[in-house]
């Protein structure tokens, strides 16, 4: 049984408390997300028609990136940790505000859904950013590579708690109030963790300079132009996330198409069945990226992305559209965030966090507000001109196949220019001669 745990968990002497510390707070985040996802989709969608949410999409999306653009202005300038908890505090804060709207006879429950949405949505992409810039700074390359599947199990084991209540709640109808301040309450003990066992790691002090947010991501996105690889990465990411908004809006639509009132239960199963096949993969991911090295790791979720298209462009129905959404999921969540982790930890420690913001937030948002877009404009214009629903759908998914191969093109460019990319002056790999074991103080009472 040891030996299996070990295999497991990969870890060496005295990193479990620090890998576990972190895990709890990656899990805290996506247990919250969990909870409140089938909750507000469900809600959102008993209340608007079906392709309206691809609008809702669009409009979170510049949101976010209207927050990440302040964000970037403060992630290469504060001490990691404190922006950690700083983040989790604010997470903490809204979810303890939000029952005010459901518990308000004059608010509209349509809009207060709408927030819980997308504050779930915001959380889904704004959380991990800040969190893997500090796993990135706590560990070297090589141990990052060994370790962050570790910790990236606990998200998947945070999502499958969180469902559960989720599930739950659709029998005993716990009600968004009590399920809003249950999140609350796990963001404030993630806080707690976070302010016992992160003071100890001794990271690189922030940058001083004083920049305005202009300057700082005209920085970061130089540095991606500069770098080849980094620069057909990021044209993938653009085109992953419009690929991924038009298969998740397919089997969403699909799904509530066929199943009507069952969509709930359905959607509470669905996610829960992604994230157990999430955890299988992102137990054997590090091994998958070893054997197959870095660089060829990145193909890898284009062509499930392309074949997922493809799939759904000819086998109609929600299993289909459900399937080929949850396997090109899976991908981008395990195998695929774990080598562009791996690969963005070989930026410099002062530019590391804006080139994350572009690669993993900024990207993958316009991609998503160009899918949702593009989705809404096929469907409003067939339901104008009265075509059938098989018919539009079928035209925004040709679209999704097109963008797919775009996402190919951009992840055989990345492998062909790696080596070149590796020689650039910009993209120096950070020379540590100590383990990341030094950087923790562990006191007396820790020998």
């Amino acid at each position: 049984m040891i030996e299996r745990l070990k295999q497991r968990f990969p870890l060496r002497a005295g990193e479990s408390r620090l890998a576990f510390s972190l895990g709890f707070i990656l899990f805290a985040n996506y247990a919250a997300m969990g909870i409140t996802k089938v909750v507000s989709v469900s809600g959102f969608l008993a209340e608007v028609k079906d392709h309206y949410i691809l609008l809702v999409w669009a409009v979170d999306m510049v949101l976010l990136i209207l927050a990440t653009g302040i964000q970037s202005l403060i992630v290469d300038r504060f001490e990691r940790v404190k922006l950690m908890g700083g983040v989790l505090l604010v997470f903490a804060a809204l979810y303890a505000i939000l029952p005010l709207t459901f518990l308000s006879k004059s608010f509209p429950a349509s809009i207060s859904y709408t927030l819980v949405y997308l504050l779930n949505d915001q959380q889904w992409r704004f959380f991990p950013v800040v969190f893997w810039i500090l796993v990135n700074d706590i560990y070297d390359p090589a141990t990052g590579r060994r370790v962050m599947p570790v910790i990236a199990n606990f998200a998947f084991l945070g999502t499958i708690v969180g469902l559960g209540i989720g599930a739950v709640d659709a029998r005993l109808e716990f009600g968004p109030v009590k399920l809003l301040l249950l999140n609350a309450s796990i963001f404030l003990l993630a806080y707690l963790i976070a302010q016992l066992q992160l003071r100890k790691v001794k990271l690189v002090p922030p940058i001083d300079a004083q920049t305005s947010m202009k300057e700082t991501l005209t920085e970061g996105w130089e540095f991606i132009k500069t770098v080849p690889a980094f620069a057909y990465s990021a044209l993938g990411m653009l085109a992953a996330g419009s690929v991924m908004t038009i298969l998740l809006y397919d089997a969403l639509s699909d799904a509530k198409f066929d199943l009507g009132d069952g969509f709930q239960s359905f959607y509470a199963q669905y996610n829960l069945a992604i994230a157990f096949g999430s955890i299988f993969v992102q137990s054997i991911s590090a091994k998958v990226i070893e054997r197959i090295t870095l660089k060829r790791s990145f193909l890898i979720q284009p062509f499930v992305m392309l074949g997922s298209m493809i799939a759904n462009f000819f086998i109609p129905g929600y299993m289909s559209s459900a399937i080929s959404q949850g396997v090109s999921r899976v991908t981008y969540d395990t195998v695929d965030l774990s080598a562009r982790k791996a690969f963005q930890a070989m930026v410099p420690n002062e530019k590391r966090g804006r080139v994350s913001m572009f690669i993993d937030s900024y990207l993958p948002s316009s991609g998503t507000i160009i899918g949702s877009l593009l989705a809404f404009a096929i469907i409003a214009l067939g339901l104008k001109f009265g075509f059938a629903r098989e018919q539009y759908t079928l035209v925004y998914l040709g679209v999704g196949i097109a963008i797919a191969l775009v996402a190919l093109y951009a992840a055989f460019r990345v492998r062909a220019t790696y080596e070149k990319s590796m020689l650039s002056w910009q993209l120096k790999r950070r020379t540590r001669g100590a383990s990341v074991l030094d950087k923790l103080d562990f006191g007396e009472d820790d020998k």
